[in-house]
């Protein structure tokens, strides 16, 4: 694989490969959706390099693909929100910095849009990252309340105890989350509790509609 990696330049890459419409078969892994971003500040949620919580609640979420016109930025936006369980309304974007481990796209194990791919490479890794973060969060308030997470359920930007009513925004549980380890396997939402994913929903990156309706791999 490190052979076959190397042999294979970015030039050569974007400029024959992509050009020619084919599609690598080699895969290499994604880390975005267990790696924590680096840098954070203190008290923001930063569970790895896609979402980012500040105590206030701005929730910010990092476009690892490139927005030309094709609704990439909502779409992704839509898949993180969606495990999120973030307020759609409320989320800010944010272009990738430059950074193959975290970023790269899946498929050529570097930050690289085309190939019409965005969608089918990062699906698993943006649900992953989503669900690990939900769980991160309904777990912090679930040890506030001292009741068991089972009990409690997110919606919205918002933990909620379903014996007491209790409710916290994640802006309010950045801290505490953000001091718990990462779940290796988060259980993903089943499609037919989908509230985002499926709906047509305000671009993003400008000021007409668009539908993520058929996301899964092909």
């Amino acid at each position: 694989m490190s052979v076959l990696q190397s042999a294979i330049s970015r030039r050569s890459l974007l400029g024959g490969g992509l050009a020619g419409g084919f599609l690598l078969a080699f895969h290499l892994p994604t880390y975005g959706a267990s790696e924590p971003a680096q840098g954070g500040s203190k008290g923001k949620f930063a569970p790895n390099g896609f979402i980012r919580i500040d105590p206030a609640g701005k929730t910010t979420l990092v476009m690892p693909q490139v927005e030309m016109g094709q609704g990439v930025y909502t779409s992704v936006a839509m898949i993180l929100a969606e495990e999120l369980d973030a307020d759609y309304q409320q989320i800010v974007l944010e272009h990738a910095p430059p950074n193959d481990k975290l970023y790269g796209n899946p498929s050529f194990g570097i930050q690289v849009t085309g190939n019409s791919n965005s969608i089918r490479a990062f699906w698993k890794p943006l649900r992953e990252a989503g669900a690990a973060a939900r769980a991160m969060l309904i777990q912090a308030a679930a040890q506030q309340w001292k009741v068991d997470p089972a009990s409690c359920t997110a919606a919205d930007g918002q933990v909620r105890h379903s014996g007491s009513g209790r409710k916290l925004g994640f802006g309010s549980l950045a801290g505490a989350a953000s001091r718990l380890a990462p779940p290796k396997n988060p259980p993903l939402k089943d499609p037919k509790n989908f509230t985002l994913i499926g709906k047509s929903l305000k671009r993003l990156d400008a000021g007409n509609f668009t539908a993520l309706t058929e996301a899964r791999p092909i």
